[in-house]
């Protein structure tokens, strides 16, 4: 009697709907299956299954840690309950590690950092590897730096400098110069200088990666970054968001589109979203916000769809320690998280995959 062989096509559906965790494991069974996790068709089919799950970036002396939870919304109960993947220390992958490493953006599984003052790198913590950006040219009298990370509709991944240079007849403005790196190309390509200008304030947050776009928020201000055409573009804020100047406001994604939280305690809780070039306003909650939010210190840090159509927002609140919070802006209810967090916690969404950074060719890649 012949033995049975399942097909492959089978087996590759089957991996593809399993935890990251359980096919990393199964990598292990024997090298057929290793070579069909590694398989083009195998990457791209379990990309598009694959759910996101939260990234927690967590500022710890001596190194950063990078933690991985599945999420799952419990609407019945009120909660979010959260499931470890994986814990990385930044540590191991950095050449000095005392200097701070800040997230840039996540896509498709693979992680864009910037390790201050050193490098940048692109990693992917499912395969283990990550690539080394060559060097920036140096920057002299620069006020603000900013960057993104995302893939054009063309299937180029890039990430995008933003050089912010004090003007000097305009003591509180900054003139705008972009540089893009493509993965594959291993140089740095300069853009030239955008008409637009910014605000001279600090750093610009990391951008926000929404279809083949990057944007960035600066107080009232979205900055738009085409990655498809190269172009950098200011565009409207919504109409009233400045006239709350104590709101705490936030860019997200929700539902595939750009979204803006705005909120305060005493005028209550806006998102906004941008449907075809416009912002819509999708939530406003007033009075009935909950009382959580009027006598305690918080933060935004992140926003992600829930079940049944619902929208979270996952915030740090400060009480007699600083506590992670589940906010769902639908029906104006706290869920339950009870893990600590701090305010210097960054946390965003991250979709694994079997991307592999060598694929990319030019850049030297280590594990």
């Amino acid at each position: 009697m012949e033995d049975y062989v399942l097909p492959e096509s089978l087996i590759l559906d089957v991996l593809s709907r399993l935890p990251v965790e359980t096919i990393v494991r199964c990598k292990c069974v024997c090298k057929k299956w290793r070579d069909l996790v590694s398989d083009p068709y195998f990457v791209d089919l379990h990309l598009s299954r694959s759910r996101p799950c939260l990234m927690f970036h967590q500022y710890k002396y001596p190194h950063p840690i990078l933690v991985f939870v599945e999420v799952e919304h419990e609407v019945d109960y009120d909660r979010l309950t959260l499931g470890h993947v994986k814990s990385l220390d930044l540590g191991l992958i950095a050449f000095r590690s005392l200097n701070q490493i800040f997230e840039v953006g996540s896509i498709n599984g693979l992680i864009c950092l910037r390790h201050e003052g050193y490098a940048i790198y692109i990693f992917n913590p499912v395969v283990e590897e990550y690539m080394i950006l060559p060097e920036q040219t140096f920057l002299d009298f620069v006020s603000r730096v900013s960057y993104g990370f995302g893939v054009s509709m063309g299937g180029e991944y890039k990430v995008i400098r933003i050089i912010g240079r004090r003007i000097p007849e305009e003591r509180s403005m900054a003139s705008v110069e972009i540089e893009v790196y493509t993965l594959g190309t291993d140089q740095w390509r300069t853009l030239g200088q955008s008409p637009y200008h910014i605000q001279y304030r600090g750093l610009l947050v990391s951008g926000v990666f929404v279809n083949s776009h990057v944007y960035w928020f600066d107080y009232i201000q979205i900055y738009d970054f085409d990655l498809d055409t190269e172009t950098f573009e200011l565009i409207p804020p919504p109409a009233g968001l400045g006239d709350d100047h104590e709101s705490k406001q936030m860019l997200g994604v929700l539902k595939g589109s750009l979204s803006l939280f705005s909120g305060s305690s005493l005028l209550g809780f806006n998102v906004w979203v941008m449907k075809e070039s416009s912002w819509h306003k999708a939530i406003a909650i007033r009075e009935t916000i909950d009382r959580i939010f009027r006598s305690q210190v918080w933060k935004p840090l992140c926003l992600i769809d829930g079940l049944n159509g619902t929208s979270i927002l996952i915030l740090c609140v400060k009480e007699d320690r600083e506590n992670l919070v589940g906010y769902c802006l639908n029906t104006n209810k706290i869920l339950d998280l009870n893990i600590p967090g701090n305010y210097w916690m960054v946390i965003s969404t991250y979709r694994p995959s079997f991307i592999k950074p060598l694929n990319f060719g030019s850049e030297r890649v280590d594990s």
